[in-house]
């Protein structure tokens, strides 16, 4: 007889509660006093805790707790701000340092120690810091926090190790010389809460300071694998923020030094801000929501800042493509609110950049769109009313800018127009309408080398500006050394393009932050090429080829690539390239050289005739056997501010 089975009632079921004191009931652990263990427990002995038993405690959320603190701490700093400028009461000392920032403090790998004060960022530039002409254009932006007399933190990055003195000093630079020409940041904000907010960006402020800080030479060359290492662990840990896209924007525009365009990751990190802007939403700031797991709706300093950081990716990415050769999309709808109907997001200087770079933008899709071979250029006939309905938006653009645009940025547009130009080179007709295109070309070259000199003199913009002014001034100087040496040489002002071309020259130099880099390289080839111009038409007219490139697939960058593969021609050991559209194809060096003792008359001044030794291994990098005296022009040498030694006809990694 099987067992009766007893109502369930007979047996009560007794869930056992697990008892936990509060500090192992907060980090979620199992407590010893659930076992019957004594209070306190060995966790809260050891780690000196109070141990005690509460029924009623539940565990706090430590993100909302950390929220509610710092609006309690932003409360309390509006709340200061308002007093009269006397000393802070003694209970709020120390608490002005908000609990992110003690969070990330924490967290980070980055070590700190407090020391020193902040120094208080500039609102506007002065008229005596670089970009003066920027500071009126700027729109209004909160004052700095005057009344925060919180210590700046200091901050280490692997082996490098700031105080909070050269944090403030670093960020006062970075926001007097550098940033008014990418308005992009905040000024208002102290150097602690951008590290909160972002490490990657904090650092990436850090390093741009640091080019040319001269408290700490070397800083910038000890920053700069830790940066870059930084940079892409922080990539390879997603999720991202668009601080994250601000901190490879800041690299972007003043790129790490490279002596090789191959070696140059710029694109590379360019490519991933994109993809993270597109990805978290800031092509479409008002449905960001969309673009994420929670939903939310921006405030309207954020819906700002994402503009403006939105802005300046699409100018970044506008500007390495360009010089690349590569095209990206022309404009998208956030663009053209930016540039046509909103005027109140985004400072007036970049908006100005923001329509430059969309022109740029339409140029270059423009000419791929109605491409018919590998070139992505359109058919020899169509070519020239394609470029007058482009110079005729160009012109427009210039006359609609030209009551606002800052000197600064005029030196941009001026570019835009100059990779404009470039196409009437990969024109293979020499008619009368290109000949005018080029010749304007030749004008905007010198014009625009002019207005860099001038800021040059002013505000050092050379060792400040972004890397386009670098590119800008290379393309001046190969148009320039281009159209000397054509047909359209007798139309020409020839004295004073050679004065631009040496200004040229001098400008690149003044760019390079550290030896063999590529605008240090770039000066060099820049006078390589125009001396061997002049051996080659020595004893020989040879102006009656109208100006042409052999490259013609990187678009509007093809100018500077065709230069830079001449360049490695006659003086890198490459092989020449099939093609007869530049004036040295198929032409050797020793014929031109017995002729070499007639000079055309171009303003040049030739060396002695004597003849001299070349260092051990010239012989194989000068084909033919040329002198030093043969190769870089005596009076364009004596005007360039460094001596040409001959380790520039052999410079390693190539360009």
């Amino acid at each position: 007889m099987p067992p009766q089975r007893l109502p369930q009632s007979s047996f009560p079921r007794h869930r056992s509660k697990r008892i936990a004191c509060r500090q192992c009931r907060q980090s979620k652990l199992r407590c010893e006093v659930s076992t019957g263990g004594p209070i306190p427990c060995s966790r809260c002995r050891r780690l000196g805790y109070d141990c005690r038993l509460d029924a009623a405690y539940q565990r706090v959320n430590g993100r909302e707790r950390l929220e509610e603190l710092e609006k309690e701490v932003q409360h309390l700093r509006s709340s200061v701000s308002t007093l009269p400028p006397t000393a802070p009461p003694q209970s709020l000392q120390g608490i002005l340092l908000t609990p992110n920032e003690s969070y990330h403090a924490d967290a980070s790998i980055v070590g700190q120690e407090s020391s020193g004060q902040r120094v208080d960022l500039p609102l506007a530039v002065e008229p005596t810091t670089p970009v003066h002409s920027l500071s009126s254009q700027q729109p209004s932006q909160p004052s700095p926090l005057l009344s925060d007399t919180s210590p700046t933190l200091s901050r280490s990055l692997e082996f490098v190790h700031l105080h909070g003195h050269q944090v403030n000093a670093l960020f006062t630079i970075f926001f007097t010389h550098y940033h008014p020409y990418v308005p992009l940041l905040d000024p208002s904000i102290s150097p602690d809460q951008y590290y909160a907010r972002s490490a990657v960006l904090f650092w990436s402020i850090i390093l741009q300071a640091s080019r040319r800080y001269t408290e700490e030479p070397g800083l910038f060359v000890s920053l700069t694998a830790p940066v870059k290492k930084l940079i892409w662990d922080t990539i390879a840990n997603p999720p991202h923020t668009w601080h994250v896209v601000q901190a490879i924007i800041l690299v972007c525009m003043w790129p790490f030094p490279t002596s090789s365009l191959s070696s140059d990751i710029t694109s590379i990190l360019l490519s991933t801000a994109q993809t993270i802007s597109l990805r978290i939403g800031l092509h479409r700031p008002e449905a960001i929501q969309d673009f994420s797991r929670t939903r939310r709706r921006l405030m309207p300093e954020e819906m700002a800042e994402v503009a403006r950081t939105w802005a300046t990716c699409y100018i970044t990415a506008q500007t390495i493509v360009t010089i690349d050769g590569q095209v990206w999309v022309s404009s998208d709808w956030m663009i053209d609110r930016l540039c046509d109907r909103d005027s109140t997001m985004i400072p007036m200087s970049l908006k100005h950049q923001l329509l430059i770079s969309r022109f740029s933008a339409r140029v270059g899709q423009f000419m791929s769109s109605h491409s018919q071979g590998p070139t992505d250029l359109p058919r020899p006939g169509e070519f020239i009313s394609l470029l007058a309905l482009l110079e005729r938006e160009y012109t427009e653009l210039a006359s609609s800018l030209t009551s606002y645009i800052s000197e600064e940025n005029k030196v941009l547009l001026n570019g835009i127009g100059l990779q404009l130009y470039v196409f009437y080179l990969l024109e293979e007709s020499d008619s009368d309408t290109r000949k005018r295109g080029l010749l304007r070309a030749y004008s905007l070259s010198i014009s625009t080398i002019n207005i860099i000199n001038h800021l040059e003199v002013l505000t050092d913009a050379m060792a400040y500006g972004p890397v386009s002014y670098f590119r800008i001034i290379s393309i001046a100087a190969m148009f320039i050394l281009k159209l000397s040496y054509s047909n359209l040489g007798a139309y020409l002002d020839l004295d004073t393009g050679k004065r631009s071309f040496n200004s040229a020259i001098a400008l690149t130099r003044r760019i390079s932050i550290e030896d063999n880099d590529l605008p240090g390289r770039m000066s060099k080839i820049l006078t390589q090429l125009w001396s061997a111009q002049v051996v080659q038409h020595r004893g020989q007219r040879d102006d009656d080829k109208p100006p042409g490139l052999k490259l013609k697939t990187r678009l509007a960058a093809s100018l500077v690539h065709d230069s830079m593969w001449m360049w490695r021609e006659q003086f890198g050991g490459q092989p020449p390239r099939s093609g007869t559209n530049t004036p040295l194809a198929g032409r050797g060096y020793a014929d031109n050289l017995n002729n070499s003792r007639a000079m055309e008359q171009r303003g040049m001044v030739q060396e002695p005739g004597t003849t001299s030794s070349m260092p051990m291994g010239m012989e194989d990098a000068c084909p033919g056997g040329w002198s030093l005296e043969d190769v870089v022009d005596a009076e364009l040498l004596a005007l360039l501010p460094f001596s040409l030694d001959g380790e520039i006809f052999t410079a390693p990694g190539g360009c």
